[in-house]
């Protein structure tokens, strides 16, 4: 084979390679026009034709806030004959844009002076996708990583919290009898605090795994809705309804109301889970609640077959950060009325809503018009 042919050949080889290429390249002149392009380059612009970018400045296919950028990438292949890795954002034929990676090469004439440039450009709108999605990743890691360390401090304050007073009220009880039923009602007190919690992490776990069981039955809502009722008016009066001879009970500045009017309404629940889940709504309110009252209300969504309960109480209300975050787990909730901290683990949100949800059901939280207290709105299929 002669050098001609030879020539010939490996001309037709570049050619091929130049428009199979799935990446975009052009050819430029001197001064920036393009005297050649793939196919490749054709259609990422969204153009037809080759006809509509050959004569063209490489300047009409960068995006306005790139050309400062593309102007100094210019110069610098001017001087130095190739650019390297520069990022910019092209503009398409109907003015949209996406990010490429531009490397320009020299092409020369036969004394060595630079009349032109064969440039690569790679699309990065998948790698710029990407990043950001990792980098929102990593971002939602950080914030979990954070949540934990704040639940595993509360949860850690929250177990010492009780053993305190356990262990001193039982050393009062051992010393002073005179105040044995003052200590003992303490104790209990405290006690349940600490089951309570070690259920809600038993809870998790067992929500976390899939493992949560339910014994679906069916059962009259009002019957669920008097017993938590019941609950939190118990709550309300602490320990014991009638107090000690050493600590009478203290009269609640709360009241609990309730307006339960569809006798007849049925749902298909796990009564004893579907009572757990909206007691941890209604101690959410009596917690954040000091004064005022809390109503238990319900309604139904004929057209929908929904069974509708809200618990509305006359607390401080929820901060708006607070309200996109007031279900999930290891987020504490409302701030108290009187120091202004957060209370609690978080979890018992989580528990009422992750029950809720394997009702068939969900819920919502949202502050009053009223411009006082918070309203929790659940929603339950009515058993057919």
């Amino acid at each position: 084979m002669n050098l001609y042919n030879q020539v010939k050949q490996l001309e037709n080889k570049y050619k091929k390679l130049y428009e199979g290429s799935p990446e975009m390249h052009r050819t430029i002149d001197i001064h920036g026009f393009i005297i050649d392009c793939n196919q490749a380059y054709v259609d990422n612009l969204h153009y037809v034709t080759r006809s509509e970018v050959i004569g063209h400045s490489i300047f009409e296919h960068t995006a306005p806030e790139s050309m400062d950028s593309m102007h100094a990438s210019f110069r610098e292949w001017q001087l130095k004959g190739t650019v390297k890795g520069k990022e910019i954002l092209l503009r398409r034929k109907d003015g949209s844009t996406f990010p490429a990676l531009v490397n320009a090469s020299s092409l020369l004439d036969d004394d060595g002076n630079l009349v032109g440039s064969n440039t690569v450009l790679t699309d990065l709108t998948e790698i710029q996708r990407t990043k950001h999605e990792l980098q929102y990743a990593y971002e939602k890691l950080k914030e979990a990583q954070k949540l934990k360390e704040d639940f595993i401090r509360i949860a850690a304050h929250d177990l010492r919290s009780p053993i305190q007073p356990i262990l001193v009220m039982s050393e009062l009880a051992r010393s002073n009898p005179a105040h044995l039923e003052e200590a003992l009602s303490i104790i209990v007190k405290e006690a349940k605090k600490l089951k309570k919690l070690a259920d809600d992490l038993l809870d998790l776990a067992k929500i976390e795994n899939g493992s949560l069981s339910y014994d679906m039955k069916k059962v009259k809502a009002n019957d669920i809705l008097k017993d938590i009722v019941e609950v939190g008016r118990v709550c309300l009066l602490g320990p014991t309804a009638t107090g000690t001879k050493n600590n009478p009970q203290v009269p609640s500045r709360v009241e609990i109301v309730a307006d339960l009017i569809h006798n007849d309404i049925e749902l298909l629940a796990d009564k004893d889970r579907m009572i757990q889940a909206l007691s941890n709504i209604m101690g959410n309110s009596i917690k954040f609640t000091k004064e005022g009252q809390i109503t238990v209300q319900t309604r139904i969504l004929d057209d929908k077959g929904i069974f509708v309960i809200e618990i509305i109480d006359t607390g401080p209300g929820i901060p708006k950060e607070v309200l996109s975050t007031m279900f999930e787990r290891f987020t504490s909730k409302r701030p108290d009325n009187a120091s202004g901290s957060h209370q609690g683990t978080g979890l018992g949100l989580f528990i009422a809503r992750s029950i809720i949800r394997a009702h068939g059901g969900d819920v919502t939280a949202l502050n009053n018009l009223s411009g006082r207290g918070a309203t929790f709105v659940a929603t339950i299929p009515i058993s057919k």
